[in-house]
């Protein structure tokens, strides 16, 4: 079977454009020979629904939309579309097929409801449920499909033993440079989809929506893989492209001609990204120009080349403040000359002998300077800026942030990336950097590169990964600066509700992580013996007729777990010398401290989630010290008991 990636950068809600778009594409790849057209799953809504007054009328346009393509489009297509439940994003995809529309999640949902077989999948004698009963299986033209919208549902056909032919991956998810397997295509040896082929046993058909929806990048690159893990298409990362495979279930291969896999440059990729987040995002906001400041620091000069690269230089307006050094007076002004700049020069002594106030003022003059040319301020401000040195009651930056969702460790990456294409940015600018003012951080490393490494190793595994402190601790070491770094990221709450928004570059932003608002406590590094709730158990009560219930019901387990012990001894030609006694009160208290912690922890009884996933990706990778986060970790997901 000849199946087509429609490959398509489109704004969200243009329904009728986009629809015109696809019956254009549809149509050639039909006249390729295509069998099978799918689209991006943001290609017609986006990746975030609109607000509950307005659904109505936006689904009755959709509805007339999508009779039109399923009146004109000349062979099958899958059409994402996006629904709400409970505020939620829910992705569904319509099969359009000889004039009708059938929504696959939805279809399979009521068919596991009317057959009661929402848990057919599930392994005799597991706990487990079965994979997602509205997770979609259909047949088209002999070949067998799957679904998936997210790495949940990959997650369900690997486990499962589902009959599927081709799987199709719908990407809902963008860009994050802490998870390869977001870049699609072009990260395929070091994302999750190679293993996806195997487990399944399917090809596996990458469908990357392209583009800017919101403040989350998407790059495209779509691709084609087989069961037995070669390449067989892709599409370029940031272009539009119509992909056309041939998909054999048969094939048991090898591939004639396939592809040679690309080795993944993360730094260039995520540039590459926000540039075309600032870009499209300016433009969503009504602007084609961004004015920026630039001083000569690390992170002033990488917004001003990025803004350089994504717009050009004439849409580009620095303001170059002057006086706080003379070797980073002269880095600015050199950057300036290599991008091409209109510059407008602002000497800090001419503001304000007091230099918090003089920053704060220079800050006045760049939204003066962008108001005055029509453009957009951009902010300085990194992921760690945010994280950790924007307190209350200090002057917020103005504008949006292109680099507010990326640590500073790996902005130093990015601009060393970025000069291997041109030297643009000076060695003075690429160290000028702050290491955080976090008490004991001297402590942490011999150079000012590897202190920062750990504040963003503390920062990322608590943010990305959602790990405890005492785990971040036990791994890296140096708790109480794990502590002071993450008091500070809470402290700094309420000034990060004033800052504009950021261009999403990670699995998890600062905001979803939000400390709330006048929360006092905070966590400190604990002991093995403090973590496993000694101490806390016998002082739980439940009640005493639940305690009581509780007391027999452990002295019975004890009792069974004893005899079955001693048959298995005598089977053996032994005998149990230590006879069944009954589990303590406080042990039972202790787990059901335990069982406490996992809902509070997952918002329910989640055993079968695996481990390491966070976020709106689930999986990813962490800068800094130490192996993959959970790896070692002491407090499970789900405690074992």
């Amino acid at each position: 079977m000849k199946i087509a990636v429609a490959q398509m950068r489109t704004t969200a809600g243009e329904l009728e454009r986009t629809a015109e778009r696809m019956v254009e594409l549809a149509k050639k790849a039909a006249d390729e020979g295509a069998q099978l057209v799918v689209f991006p799953a943001a290609a017609l809504m986006g990746v975030w629904p609109v607000d509950p007054p307005s659904q109505e009328g936006l689904l009755l346009d959709l509805a007339e939309v999508l009779v039109k393509i399923s009146e004109e489009v000349p062979c099958p297509c899958i059409v994402p579309v996006l629904s709400d439940a409970d505020g939620a994003p829910a992705p569904e995809a319509m099969l359009v097929h000889d004039g009708e529309l059938t929504p696959l999640k939805l279809s399979a949902l009521l068919r596991s409801s009317a057959t009661g077989q929402t848990d057919k999948y599930a392994g005799e004698g597991l706990e487990e449920d079965g994979p997602a009963p509205d997770l979609p299986v259909f047949e088209l033209g002999g070949v067998h499909f799957g679904l998936a919208f997210s790495f949940d549902d990959l997650n369900d056909f690997d486990d499962y033993d589902f009959d599927v032919d081709v799987m199709l991956y719908l990407d809902g998810y963008g860009f994050a440079m802490d998870d390869p397997s977001s870049a699609m295509g072009v990260s395929v040896s070091d994302g999750r989809f190679m293993d996806d082929a195997e487990a399944t046993g399917a090809w596996i058909v990458g469908v990357g929506s392209l583009g800017t929806y919101g403040t989350q990048v998407f790059t495209g690159s779509s691709f084609v893989l087989t069961p037995w893990g070669e390449l067989a298409a892709q599409s370029p990362s940031f272009e539009e492209d119509l992909l056309i495979a041939d998909v054999d279930p048969e094939l048991n291969g090898p591939l004639d001609h396939p592809l040679n896999p690309e080795v993944y440059d993360c730094p260039l990729v995520a540039w590459n990204a926000l540039a075309q987040g600032l870009t499209e995002s300016l433009s969503q906001m009504g602007f084609t120009q961004a004015a920026v400041l630039v001083d000569g620091t690390l992170d002033s000069s990488a917004v001003a080349t990025l803004a350089t690269d994504a717009l050009g230089p004439t849409n580009v307006h620095a303001l170059l403040v002057t006086g706080i050094d003379d070797k980073l007076d002269s880095s600015a002004r050199r950057l300036a000359e290599n991008l091409r700049l209109p510059v407008r020069e602002l000497p800090m002594a001419a503001l304000s002998p007091d230099h918090a106030l003089a920053a704060d003022l220079a800050q006045a003059h760049l939204v003066a300077l962008a108001r005055e040319e029509g453009a957009m301020p951009l902010s300085n401000h990194d992921k760690t800026a945010l994280a950790l040195e924007v307190l209350p009651g200090s002057m917020p930056r103005a504008g949006l942030a292109p680099l507010g969702d990326v640590y500073r460790y790996a902005v130093i990456e990015l601009v060393h990336m970025r000069n291997t294409i041109s030297p643009v940015i000076s060695r003075t600018s690429r160290h000028a950097f702050e290491v955080p003012a976090i008490p004991g951080i001297e402590e942490c490393g011999p150079t000012p590169e590897s202190r920062l490494d750990f504040v963003d190793y503390v920062l990322a595994s608590h943010i990305e990964w959602g790990r405890p402190l005492s785990d971040i601790a036990d791994d890296g070491g140096h708790p109480q600066v794990v502590s002071a770094i993450l008091d500070r990221l809470a402290s700094c709450e309420p000034a990060r509700m004033s800052c504009g928004p950021v261009i999403v570059a990670s699995s998890r932003t600062l905001e979803d992580v939000a400390w709330p608002l006048g929360m006092m406590w905070r966590d400190r590094a604990r002991t093995k013996a403090e973590r496993a709730g000694e101490g806390i158990g016998g002082t739980i009560s439940l009640g005493d007729d639940l305690d009581e219930a509780i007391a027999q019901a452990a002295e019975e387990l004890g009792s069974v777990a004893g005899s079955h012990d001693a048959s298995k001894g005598q089977q053996g030609g032994e005998e149990a010398s230590v006879p069944a006694t009954p589990r303590d009160r406080e042990k039972d208290m202790r787990d059901i401290l335990n069982l406490l912690r996992d809902f509070s922890l997952t918002g329910g009884l989640a055993a079968d989630q695996p481990e390491g996933r966070s976020g709106r990706h689930g999986q990813g990778g962490r800068p800094g010290p130490g192996g993959t986060p959970g790896d070692s970790s002491i407090w499970r997901t789900f405690s074992e008991n």
